[in-house]
């Protein structure tokens, strides 16, 4: 049952709000229709339903077990073959490495930038076995990617906007904590690391 405000037919100025943020009001505010006319409604239409980011990924995935739809899935690619983790989300976090020089003079630093470091990725998630039975079958899967020791490619509307050029990342860590007293359901996370490709030569 909806929350009994849910049927209120209420207009909000949002140029008013602008204001009382701002300081100032604008003519139009981008991405709303123009304030109503006093007395009015405003005829705010839904958008289109987004179901894919800027590069053409899908942002849904297949169905749960209940019917519903699983947003950004993700799918680790292990030697050709994907393994998919429908719950589960997923974290980046980039650094610059920078050289700095202290000014003895001027006083602060010179800041020299090195180079960007790699991404670092988190992805944490829960198995769910079937009929809230031990998901020993899913875990297995895990431990098979894990196990497989080399780079896999990363695949998720999310991931695919940081990893456009290049999705091949190596799993650093995996962790499977305890879950007392719980048998269905199993958390995880793994710790990961875009690897960019490169061909090494050595002269002697």
């Amino acid at each position: 049952m909806l929350p009994p405000y849910a049927n209120l037919n209420t207009v909000f100025d949002i140029a008013d709000i602008f204001k009382q943020l701002y300081g100032y009001k604008p003519a139009h505010v981008p991405g709303f229709p123009p304030s109503p006319v006093d007395g009015q409604s405003a005829n705010i239409q839904p958008a289109t339903r987004k179901t894919t980011n800027l590069y053409g990924t899908p942002l849904y995935g297949q169905a749960d077990m209940i019917g519903r739809e699983v947003f950004s899935p993700i799918t680790i690619e292990v030697d050709g073959v994907d393994y998919y983790f429908p719950f589960a989300v997923i974290g980046f976090d980039r650094e610059l490495t920078v050289k700095e020089v202290e000014m003895s003079e001027l006083g602060g630093s010179a800041k020299q930038i090195i180079n960007k470091k790699d991404w670092v990725i988190t992805i944490k998630g829960f198995l769910i076995g079937d009929y809230e039975q031990f998901p020993d079958e899913k875990l297995k899967m895990l431990n098979d990617v894990f196990d497989f020791a080399r780079p896999v490619r990363l695949k998720s509307a999310t991931s695919d906007i940081f990893l456009h050029n290049n999705d091949q990342v190596l799993i650093y860590k995996l962790s499977i904590p305890e879950k007392p007293k719980v048998i269905g359901v199993r958390d995880f996370a793994m710790q990961i690391k875009s690897d960019s490709i490169f061909t090494l030569y050595y002269q002697s």
